[in-house]
């Protein structure tokens, strides 16, 4: 699948995360969504936003879109990620898969493995 086809939503989101643009970043998901990211699970969009705020924006994290699959109702994409974050004992390029189920134009899941 070629980035350009994938659901506005999750262009909209890399381009919120990339610039980076906290409020449009959060915009991006429903009202009840869930975020699991290294074992925790983050619901709705407060939680989000903390998340968020402290995980991704607090560490600069910037997202390269590397590729993108389409499973069953997922949009896997890989990312090749780069910011401030302790970078000890990870590996170079540290790539993880952003497991996306989008519908009425939100996130309403996203899996970080």
């Amino acid at each position: 699948m070629d980035l350009n086809q994938l659901p506005s939503v999750i262009r909209r989101y890399i381009t919120a995360s990339n610039k980076p643009d906290p409020a449009a970043f959060v915009d991006c998901f429903s009202e009840n969504a869930v975020v699991l990211d290294e074992g925790i699970k983050r619901i709705g969009k407060q939680a989000i936003q903390e998340w968020s705020e402290q995980n991704h924006f607090g560490a600069n994290v910037t997202l390269e879109p590397i590729t993108v699959q389409k499973k069953g109702e997922e949009f896997v994409v890989t990312f090749k990620l780069d910011g401030t974050y302790d970078k000890a004992g990870l590996p170079d390029p540290l790539l993880l898969n952003f497991q996306f189920v989008i519908a009425d134009e939100d996130i309403v899941s996203l899996r970080i493995v």
